[in-house]
């Protein structure tokens, strides 16, 4: 009976070492597969990130739009060495890939040291199809220029059956006309949506709101097309229309969405005439690459 308790006893000390070392090895591999894992996630937040800057700075061209990839890769901790950054014939995406390698620790036990692990991805620039945020301004569709001035909204004498280029956005009356100069629409507008004119001068309430957005440039010397901040209260987002040639308050259709730079107001006994540059930028809202381009885009990750 002593023999066989000692072969017993003996047994289990062999099955408990072969079980402690199996369990060992499952601590050691979740451990290193978390550690991987969340290294991983890392590289795709990094791999995103510089792909969605290098689109923003495609406008500058591909070589200041790989700096900055570069430059956000760096900055989250990733080597470049192993970076690719390539430019699609479309000339408004850009793929980003980086790839790095994970050290492991319980895992060297079982004779795995590392592991190696890769992102992609690829972010697009494409026309603006909706907003929010816009202005209650609409320009007619035109091959606009950038850098070139452009009279947003007439004072007098070139109006349509008593529009001025006014839109209600959110209501009608002067009101809200105001409001929406000032501190914009928070709707939402989108392309091949129809919005009402409004009708009448509304000299007064453009001269308030002009005004008010002229003064809230905090920059020195103020904004102008030689020297601006795309992100100044200056720039206004207006939707472009198919046709300003409506009788009365009537519906006009959004074909598109630019960007101006506000030059200024002038006042014409009692009429306003609001003036702007045409400028580029990217913005936050939808887009679509099959929108008509007026120079304002947002960007999208597509994996």
């Amino acid at each position: 009976m002593r023999g066989f308790l000692g072969n017993q006893k003996g047994t289990t000390l062999v099955i408990a070492a072969v079980t402690l070392s199996a369990l060992l090895g499952i601590v050691a591999l979740v451990s290193d597969i978390g550690l991987a894992y969340l290294e991983k996630q890392k590289l795709d937040n990094a791999v995103d990130a510089a792909a969605l800057a290098a689109v923003q700075a495609l406008k500058d061209g591909q070589d200041a739009a790989r700096a900055v990839a570069e430059e956000y890769i760096t900055a989250n901790g990733f080597s470049t060495d192993s970076m690719t950054v390539s430019f699609p014939a479309d000339g408004k995406s850009v793929e980003v890939s980086d790839n790095s390698s994970v050290n492991f620790y319980f895992a060297r036990a079982l004779g795995i040291s590392s592991t190696s692990i890769g992102s992609y991805a690829k972010a697009l620039m494409a026309p603006l199809s909706g907003v929010k945020g816009a202005r209650p301004l609409a320009v007619e569709k035109f091959d606009f220029q950038y850098g070139v001035g452009y009279t947003l909204k007439v004072g007098t004498g070139d109006e349509y059956s008593g529009n001025y280029g006014a839109v209600a956005l959110g209501g009608t009356g002067a009101s809200i006309y105001k409001d929406n100069i000032e501190f914009s629409y928070d709707g939402m507008l989108r392309v091949n949506q129809w919005i009402q004119s409004e009708t009448g001068n509304m000299a007064g309430p453009t001269k308030t709101g002009i005004d008010y957005l002229l003064h809230q440039c905090p920059h020195v010397p103020r904004c102008d097309i030689s020297h601006f901040d795309p992100t100044c209260p200056m720039v206004i987002t207006v939707p472009i229309v198919n046709t300003l040639q409506v009788n009365g308050r009537g519906e006009i259709q959004i074909v598109g969405f630019a960007q101006f730079l506000l030059k200024g107001i002038e006042d014409k006994g009692g009429h306003a005439d609001v003036t702007g540059w045409f400028i580029k930028n990217t913005v936050v809202g939808e887009n679509d690459p099959n929108a008509q381009d007026f120079g304002v885009y947002s960007i999208k990750l597509i994996k």
